[in-house]
């Protein structure tokens, strides 16, 4: 990769950004491997862990009054408080989307998800990326699914299906998913902008050739939560790299340029190997 980069600039999400009051995404990076660090010291079996995350966020009713608990035997709720001051300042819009979300949204439980509920997604993603990325790296099929929100909206698109679903062109000088896919391609990762591609069917085929099969997924913080989870369900070992924030038509009914850290996709694909 040359040195000449897509310029980075803080974005703000509807109910989160990575960015907060910084320049760059280091300081949200350091915070969650630090809480990771500490969480497992705590539970250092990681594929529990993450499966009581996982139960724990679906209690959503009783997470905010969790918060409220100072002395709990009950090891989520301690892990709840512990996270929750170190990870608010990075959720701070969270609370302002859901009072002014129209009841008839609250049935998709993305753009419902509460502020508790991001960061213990937030701790889930990276306990989940230390799980697996060893079993990603050494993968006979490895591939990354990238969300169409992180082009540059400042040209057409020329993106071309190619099998299982669309890939970068490489038209603009400016687009995240141009750096991504070139930094995916130098560790034999095959970067797919995901539009309409069947990853069952395709992980299917991989593993009826009886070759084991990895996924790396670039989404905002719920979806690419929900997208982890799909896999470990299906025994597909995965890791993942958050969007700096939520941008897309989803939660503001347009779509605005958006951003992922490519030295953390490039720190993440290094630690594999």
């Amino acid at each position: 990769m040359g040195s000449a980069r897509p310029e980075y600039f803080p974005v703000k999400g509807k109910t989160y950004s990575l960015f907060r009051e910084s320049d760059s995404t280091t300081g949200y990076y350091e915070t969650i491997r630090m809480l990771a660090d500490k969480v497992l010291t705590l539970n250092p079996n990681t594929r529990d862990l993450i499966e009581s995350i996982r139960k724990f966020s679906l209690k959503k009713r009783i997470l905010k009054k969790s918060l409220k608990i100072k002395n709990s035997g009950n090891l989520m709720v301690i892990i709840l408080n512990f996270i929750d001051p170190y990870l608010k300042k990075f959720t701070v819009d969270t609370e302002e989307h859901l009072r002014t979300l129209p009841m008839s949204k609250f049935w998709d439980r993305s753009l419902a998800t509460s502020r508790e509920q991001f960061h213990l997604y937030m701790l889930e993603i990276e306990l989940t990326n230390r799980l697996f990325i060893y079993e990603f790296i050494r993968a006979d099929k490895k591939i990354a699914l990238m969300p169409y929100c992180l082009q540059d909206f400042s040209v057409k698109c020329k993106s071309e299906k190619n099998e299982f679903d669309y890939q970068c062109k490489h038209c603009s000088s400016t687009c995240f998913q141009n750096y991504a896919s070139e930094i995916l391609k130098s560790y034999h990762v095959e970067p797919f902008i995901w539009m309409d591609g069947n990853m069952k069917q395709l992980a299917k085929f991989t593993l009826k050739e009886k070759r084991t099969f990895g996924v790396l997924g670039i989404a905002c913080i719920p979806e690419l939560t929900r997208g982890m989870r799909n896999c470990r369900k299906n025994n597909i070992p995965v890791v993942g790299i958050p969007l700096n924030a939520n941008r897309c038509i989803r939660w503001f009914g347009e779509f605005f340029s958006n951003s992922i850290d490519l030295t953390e996709l490039e720190k993440l694909l290094a630690s594999g190997l």
